[in-house]
């Protein structure tokens, strides 16, 4: 598992504490999942936002991390869906 790290001092108002990313194997391991789970609640505890693919294995754990601590859940495949530039495929 990959954790990042985002700075959010100049973003929306629910995002201030900070965001974390999360990124991970398509098959996490038990330990994976483990570790996922408190190093998201260690920073959601604090008021940080989440980040990540809710359609992989880490990212719907860090997802449902987020909404258990009732932090603000930032979706990134819908980021990417809307980042790409007009005309070419998602």
């Amino acid at each position: 598992m990959r954790v990042f790290i985002i700075d959010t001092r100049n973003m929306a108002l629910e995002l201030q504490g900070g965001l974390i990313g999360v990124e991970g194997t398509s098959n996490p391991t038990a330990a994976e999942k483990q570790e996922c789970i408190e190093t998201v609640s260690q920073y959601a505890i604090n008021g940080w936002a989440v980040a990540g693919n809710p359609k992989t294995p880490i990212g719907w754990l860090a997802a449902l991390t987020a909404e258990t601590a009732c932090v603000p859940f930032v979706n990134l495949t819908r980021l990417a869906a809307h980042a790409q530039p007009e005309g070419e495929p998602a």
